[in-house]
């Protein structure tokens, strides 16, 4: 109405069409942006490419549209009432690319490598990061795209309009340059660069004082489209995520003060000796790096002299060679976050000698070589107090008996664990426990789940291909809001005392027999009553080309 005014009957030119809405989506929903930039538009001539170009440029339209100042006015409100240090936490998120989703704990790490993050006495730099994030959300300046079952904030994004604000505060006071085309970034003193496009380039001629440089790209580039120019030696932050390279620049070896290195999802084959250098890195990141293998991660070879790093925080993921490697982990006592793959039976002792000593691990990865090689953990006298998230992939006899003392952990994964015992009364009585995925990891036909798990809010349980009989006793999971199952071919029949879990809400069942999907499809079904307190039940099958199609059974 307010764009189209000068128009008979105020409609949009069919041309038009596609891009008004994009100009709509900017705003997000927000009434204020969009009568004011639907007032904007009026004033511009009706063809495609001028409002392209507005579009293109909104952030150069919250500098010098008067009409726009209204929006930028209340906007700027919000950033101004900010203390000092939330300032620039807030303004470091238009370093990624619009609607971008940023996963908490990567934000986080970057926050306290760039040294934004204040040490308060009595909490940890984490803690206190994590606050800011929060004080974010409470203010909307960042928007919660994804939480975690307990209601954590797992990944959040900025509004259009905010970070359209956010790139014109930062390029006023030079706090980030973003590259999207082949004539910007030409400041002599670049302190942040973020490259968001295949030609962008970096025509800066002074690159001696960046300290951070983050890469977005096109996953299917050539392999060598990336290097590092000369002049990065003062780099504190290096984010390679999903760039597809092969081979790490070798100037990163003489980047001394390099503090947070991402390489998760590249193509790269092993870190040069070199790394091993860089003796003030807190975070590395190569998780996912290479070709996917063993079916849930792949890590990266990395030096020996890279287990040396007293500063180092995350180690995430690392290929094993030898025991030698998990010898040196000994020094890594600030290891907040460990990722190991192709862990041999043999290196049992050495890896529990290592985990003992990192009494600020919370959370713990650990792959064997293949799926036939037996993860020993039995050595661990103790496992590190705090620890809050494990992940075990590999067979294991029986679970190792220091499981009864992770009074901090609240997620545990098992997959391929393959475990002939009934090993769930080493699990119910952990008082924080909300997620428990269950893959592969039990070879028995029965699954009695008789008390505890009182704060497990999620529990999958996929691939088991031996289990006929679920059964939950009255009072278990009394908090349980999501139960998933998968491909567990000898299940015939509804988890007995499924009726008693008053909280579940959803109950998704994943490629099911026949037989099981008949005890509560349709309304005259056997077990129908027994899940009718259930909101949402569908069923997922694969279909011939690959797909999956859905089924709601609610």
């Amino acid at each position: 109405m307010k764009a189209f005014s000068s128009i008979p009957e105020k409609s949009c030119p069919a041309e038009l069409k596609s891009i008004s809405n994009d100009l709509v989506q900017k705003c997000e929903g927000l009434p204020l942006g969009i009568v004011t930039l639907g007032a904007v538009m009026s004033a511009k001539i009706l063809e495609k490419s001028e409002w392209g170009r507005v579009y293109n440029s909104l952030s150069w339209e919250l500098r010098t549209n008067p009409l726009l100042e209204v929006v930028k006015s209340i906007l700027l409100l919000s950033f101004k009432d900010l203390p000092y240090r939330l300032k620039y936490c807030f303004l470091y998120c238009c370093i990624f690319p619009e609607a971008y989703v940023i996963q908490r704990s990567r934000l986080v790490r970057l926050w306290i490598a760039e040294g934004l993050v204040e040490q308060v006495k009595g909490h940890s730099l984490e803690e206190t990061a994590e606050s800011y994030l929060m004080e974010l959300i409470y203010r909307s300046m960042l928007q919660v795209v994804e939480r975690h079952s307990n209601g954590r904030p797992k990944a959040c994004k900025m509004h259009d309009l905010l970070r359209e604000v956010a790139i014109s505060i930062s390029e006023e006071e030079k706090f980030c340059t973003i590259v999207t085309e082949q004539e910007v970034a030409k400041e002599t003193r670049v302190r942040r660069l973020s490259l968001q496009a295949l030609n962008g380039q970096i025509s800066s001629k002074d690159l001696s004082k960046v300290r951070t440089f983050f890469v977005f790209l096109p996953k299917v580039i050539p392999s060598s489209f990336i290097s590092l120019p000369s002049g990065f030696r003062m780099l504190t932050v290096l984010d390679f995520k999903d760039v597809p390279i092969v081979e790490l620049p070798e100037e990163v070896a003489y980047c001394f003060n390099l503090r947070y290195l991402n390489l998760k999802g590249t193509k790269l084959k092993a870190l040069p000796r070199s790394i091993g250098k860089l003796r003030s890195l807190q975070t590395l990141d190569i998780r996912n790096t290479g070709n996917l293998k063993f079916e849930y991660v792949s890590g990266t070879w990395a030096p020996l002299d890279a287990c040396e790093f007293k500063n180092l925080q995350v180690l995430d993921c690392v290929e094993v060679e030898s025991e030698v490697l998990l010898r040196g982990l000994k020094h890594t006592t600030q290891l907040k976050r460990l990722g190991l793959t192709k862990v041999r039976e043999a290196y049992g002792n050495d890896l529990c000698n290592s985990i003992e000593r990192m009494k600020l691990l919370r959370y713990l990865f650990v792959m064997t070589i293949d799926e036939d090689e037996l993860l020993q953990m039995d050595a661990l006298l103790s496992p590190p107090p705090f620890l809050d998230t494990l992940f075990l992939i590999g067979k294991l006899e029986k679970l190792p008996g220091w499981f009864h003392s992770l009074h901090s952990i609240t997620c545990i994964r098992l997959h391929w664990s393959r475990l002939k015992e009934d090993f769930l009364p080493s699990v119910q009585a952990l008082p924080n426990l909300a997620r428990l995925f269950l893959i592969n990891a039990y070879s028995g036909t029965k699954l009695h789940f008789r008390s505890g798990f009182q704060k497990l809010s999620y529990l999958e349980l996929r691939f088991l291909p031996q289990l006929k009989e679920i059964t939950i006793e009255k009072g278990v999971m009394p908090c349980i809001q999501e139960l998933d199952i998968e491909s567990c071919v000898e299940l015939k029949i509804l988890p007995s005392g499924i009726e008693h879990l008053s909280s579940l809400q959803e109950l998704s069942l994943w490629s099911m027999t026949t037989e099981f999907l008949k005890c509560i499809r349709g309304e005259q079904a056997v077990d129908r009553n027994k899940v009718k307190h259930i909101s949402k039940i569908g069923h997922y099958s694969e279909t011939q080309s690959g797909s999956w199609s859905y089924e709601p059974l609610s």
